[in-house]
């Protein structure tokens, strides 16, 4: 991309007021979305570089490391072990940041739970900072489906169909779809839960379409948010059994409920029905493909009693021809036509 005269001129005289690259970038082009790294943001490094000018950049001050006191590792525990989340712990211990989550304050403390206090990280912090590792073997991928299906499948005296199936399966587990969406989930029970239920269902059934898979993925997100809705509600109704004695609150959770008992049935409603449509669908898949073959199979039958048939013709005319050189054989042999008239040679004589 190359400047234009007047961009040009605009950067010369805007630059010693703003030296910052993004803005005089942003400024020349009229576009607020544009930064350094835009090819118009090169363009316009390469013609201040020709002035011999030095512009700013925008860069993120890189955080300093955090070293915990003793003070403060006590409180860590303490408030672990009652309950709260690494995120809840470090808003209060860093009062004066803004924390926020994922921050080296947040993963500061989570980490030091992690490593010394596993017993006490929370259950919505387990997969934090974790990325989902798909198995990359068979055995693993067997590993999976016994634990998940209570198969006890043995990689050795696995057969053709079933070695398919386990690749299939295997395959599946590492498709980028699946991977990010298994990976937004920091509870690792919930993560458990979706690879079990994702395995549970697909696992035998390698002759699914990539659109299939997407909406058995679909089908487990669902299982997940039934899970969490369920704890909500009942949560709520602990709530609202504590709170019998003041109306105000009860009216407010009664309403919360209702809003989340509806969402559960939505969700469930949605679930029948994508679990329905894979059904029907592969259902009617196979029918035709059981079809297909019923007519290949007949075909190969048809062939193979014509085969039988004309192996009988000629076993047939073989047996004949043997017949009628064994008859010709005897009858060049006057010994024999002798036998059979009862004429002996001293008859004869």
């Amino acid at each position: 991309m190359k400047l234009t005269d007047l961009q040009k001129d605009f950067i010369r005289e805007n630059f010693k007021d703003n030296p910052s690259l993004i803005s005089l970038t942003r400024e020349a082009f009229g576009d607020q979305e544009l930064d350094g790294r835009s090819k118009e943001g090169r363009a316009v490094k390469i013609y201040l570089s020709q002035l011999n000018l030095e512009y700013e950049t925008t860069a993120w001050e890189k955080q300093a490391d955090i070293e915990l006191t003793d003070q403060q590792i006590d409180f860590i525990k303490t408030q672990a072990e009652n309950g709260l989340s690494a995120f809840q712990i470090s808003e209060i211990l860093f009062p004066d940041i803004n924390v926020k989550r994922l921050s080296k304050n947040h993963l500061c403390v989570l980490e030091f739970l992690r490593e010394y206090e596993p017993a006490f990280v929370h259950d919505s912090e387990t997969g934090v900072n974790k990325d989902y590792i798909p198995p990359k073997i068979i055995p693993t991928t067997i590993a999976k489906i016994n634990e998940h299906c209570q198969e006890n499948i043995v990689e050795e005296r696995l057969n053709r169909e079933e070695l398919v199936c386990v690749e299939k399966l295997r395959k599946r587990l590492s498709a980028p779809r699946f991977i990010q969406i298994i990976s937004t989930y920091s509870n690792m029970k919930d993560r458990v839960l979706f690879e079990a239920e994702f395995v549970r269902a697909t696992w035998d059934k390698p002759d699914l379409t990539n659109d299939e898979i997407n909406l058995y993925i679909n089908v487990c997100v669902d299982y997940i948010n039934l899970k969490n809705i369920s704890s909500h509600i009942e949560k709520l109704n602990v709530m609202f059994n504590e709170v019998q004695d003041q109306q105000d609150m009860t009216v407010r959770l009664a309403e919360v409920l209702k809003s989340k008992t509806d969402e559960y049935d939505k969700c469930e409603k949605r679930m029948e029905s994508l679990i329905k449509k894979l059904n029907g669908d592969r259902s009617e898949r196979l029918k035709n493909k059981q079809k297909e073959n019923a007519s290949i199979l007949s075909l190969v039958r048809s062939f193979q009693i014509e085969e039988e048939r004309q192996q009988m013709v000629k076993l047939a005319e073989m047996q004949k021809r043997l017949v009628e050189e064994e008859a010709d054989r005897l009858d060049s042999m006057e010994g024999w036509k002798a036998k059979i008239l009862g004429i002996s040679k001293e008859d004869i004589i």
